[in-house]
């Protein structure tokens, strides 16, 4: 019953049928050195708790001062911003992290209860928004933008209290590029697929990126969003109220901290674009502005310690090679 419980609660009829071969038959790396891709996407929604913009616009720069990639970059960050919870003086702050060259600003909204037309318009004016601001652009105007789906129901895939019909449609048709909502191995609306980046088709039923075209270096293939996903590892553990294993499908979170044993995990994961095994990506998430302890997640000694673990393991310039990098 334990054992039931446990897979109904992690969904593993979502996304396990998949997991196992993958598990099973994938091929390790042969290349070397292997490039190493590392990315945060924050679901960074602050709502009235100001204090905390300030703390990320005071250490950020401290913390990423201290962690360099192959190139010299340092640690970037994305934040996926809640446009339906628009606040100036946010953004103005945050943008001046951007500025200084530690990240990016992203799309991100919560929504539900529309049709078509209400959904595009919540869209179209967050979009907007974000535009007064400078972000979800190219350099040349055009309106270019990774997505988060703050409710995790992208294309009405858990109702339509939560998301609308033909999402991935809109997304496309405004200038959406990817989304980075999942893996979200929690909730219905997980994709079948882990571990792998897909080209999505949308179609008239809910959650119709379930599954889709793996993205491939020899067969290039385009659909209506590319669904970049992070790793999604099962891990043994000694705990018996785990029933002796973890998911571990990378959000950092104050119960879950990041560890050198999960940064290790992601690695092993070796998410990959196909014809290219040497490229592993490796997208965390969190909610790194709910709270002071999810603050710490991110700016405090554990991340960082996980970063350190990084940078000397995975960044020698034979075997690996470091890079920081954004969603955009």
């Amino acid at each position: 019953m334990a054992f039931g419980l446990r897979g109904y609660r992690n969904r593993l009829d979502v996304w396990l049928p998949d997991y196992t071969p993958w598990s099973e038959t994938r091929p390790r790396v042969q290349d070397k050195p292997i490039h190493i891709f590392f990315f945060f996407t924050d679901h960074f929604e602050l709502a009235t708790r100001a204090s905390l913009v300030k703390r990320w616009v005071s250490d950020y720069p401290k913390m990423a001062a201290r962690h360099r990639d192959s190139d010299g970059r340092p640690v970037q960050h994305t934040w996926f911003y809640p446009v339906e919870q628009p606040n100036d003086q946010y953004l103005l702050d945050v943008r001046n992290l951007v500025e200084s060259g530690y990240g990016e600003v992203e799309f991100h909204l919560h929504h539900g209860n529309d049709d078509w037309q209400s959904a595009l318009a919540k869209y179209d004016h967050g979009v907007n928004y974000l535009q007064q601001f400078g972000f979800s652009k190219t350099v040349d105007g055009q309106t270019r933008f990774p997505f988060i789906h703050g409710n995790n129901s992208l294309d009405n895939s858990l109702g339509e209290k939560w998301g609308v019909d033909r999402e991935l449609e809109m997304l496309r048709r405004l200038g959406c590029f990817a989304d980075f909502t999942f893996p979200n191995t929690w909730d219905w609306s997980q994709p079948s697929l882990v571990n792998k980046i897909y080209w999505a088709v949308d179609d008239d039923s809910p959650k119709s990126y379930r599954t889709g075209h793996i993205l491939s270096q020899a067969h290039p293939f385009t659909g209506d969003l590319l669904m970049f996903t992070g790793p999604v590892m099962i891990r043994p553990t000694i705990r018996p109220n785990k029933l002796f294993f973890v998911i571990d499908d990378a959000d950092i979170h104050p119960t879950f901290p990041a560890r050198r044993d999960r940064a290790d995990s992601w690695v092993d994961a070796g998410v990959p674009v196909d014809g290219k095994p040497e490229w592993v990506f490796i997208k965390v998430s969190g909610h790194a502005a709910a709270s002071e302890a999810s603050t710490n997640d991110v700016l405090g000694p554990q991340f960082e310690d996980a970063l350190s673990h990084l940078e000397s393991r995975y960044n020698d310039g034979r075997n690996y090679i470091l890079h920081y990098v954004t969603g955009s």
